[in-house]
């Protein structure tokens, strides 16, 4: 008879399932471990060529924990949209004090990656988690959109607060090794975004009802290249022939709808805006397997990989 989770008594000495003494692993999200190719740095964290932070910051912990590095040690590190370096560890005084890290050069472009997004906006649980690939993928924009299969709640919940887009960009960014955050706005009218993404409105400012929460101060264009329309089954055209012939140094914008698809009458307004259907097949895809596929088909075909 298999034992549970009870002790069981024989000739009057117990006899305890030794899984219930089992020490339980840590969670992973309270001790602030997670996967960093690359520590990166605020560009208020840094002063000249030195950054600055508390030893009880994750970072110097992870360097500490993680990488086994110590005063002397060469780490791979970053500042925020400004570029990668190296970084030697000049002081570490623990968590009571500083970790202090001495960076050489930035290099690296700070231009926007080539690929964009327009996101019907999904469900808040599926939002949240696709911050970080997005981020790792080297998304430049991401437009999150109203469409009629949004429902309007989504737009309260905390997967749109700064500090959360903020957090999981960056968990994306030091897990790919990269610098750059992406922009990122919340329009909560379809069809204004659509013409001015599609360049029918002049000038490089945003329409009434959008709202930056990422990213709104740099100035990068807001021009678009080549506009793609993701909806399943609806066409064979694949990401290659509908991308054959541009140049490698477009700008691409796909759309991806809702999971329950866009109607024929946002079909048409973005159609009749430019956009060119595309499909990955006839399966239905959810919108974090769709966006993650996409991007990808998209930067191999420009072989925008930087």
């Amino acid at each position: 008879m298999a034992l549970g989770r009870c002790k069981v008594y024989f000739l009057g000495s117990p006899v305890v399932d030794s899984r219930s003494t089992r020490p339980r692993a840590r969670d992973r999200s309270q001790t602030g471990v997670r996967a960093r190719n690359r520590i990166l740095f605020r560009a208020d964290e840094v002063d000249g060529d030195e950054a600055r932070v508390a030893g009880l910051d994750a970072r110097a912990r992870h360097a500490r924990e993680v990488l086994g590095a110590s005063v002397g040690s060469t780490i791979r590190a970053g500042v925020i949209d400004e570029g990668r370096c190296s970084g030697t560890i000049i002081a570490d005084d623990g968590d009571d004090g500083e970790f202090i890290v001495a960076l050489s050069a930035r290099e690296g472009s700070t231009r926007a990656p080539r690929v964009d997004l327009l996101l019907a906006t999904p469900r808040p649980k599926v939002l949240r988690r696709m911050w970080a690939p997005l981020a790792a993928m080297g998304v430049g924009r991401v437009f999150l959109a109203n469409a009629s299969k949004v429902e309007r709640y989504y737009f309260d919940s905390k997967a749109l607060e700064r500090e959360t887009i903020r957090e999981e960009i960056l968990r994306g960014l030091e897990q790919a090794g990269d610098y750059i955050v992406p922009q990122i706005g919340v329009a909560k009218r379809l069809p204004p975004i659509i013409d001015r993404l599609a360049g029918k409105l002049e000038g490089n400012d945003m329409t009434n009802g959008f709202e930056w929460l990422l990213g709104g101060d740099r100035a990068w264009t807001l021009d678009v290249d080549v506009l793609l329309l993701a909806h399943p089954g609806e066409s064979r055209t694949s990401v290659a022939d509908a991308l054959a012939g541009v140049d490698e140094n477009s700008r691409v914008l796909i759309a991806i709808g809702p999971e329950g698809g866009w109607t024929e009458y946002e079909l048409d307004m973005l159609e009749h805006a430019g956009f060119r259907k595309i499909a990955l097949g006839t399966r239905t895809l959810t919108t974090d397997v769709a966006c993650i596929s996409l991007i990808s088909a998209v930067r191999e075909r420009l072989q925008a990989w930087e």
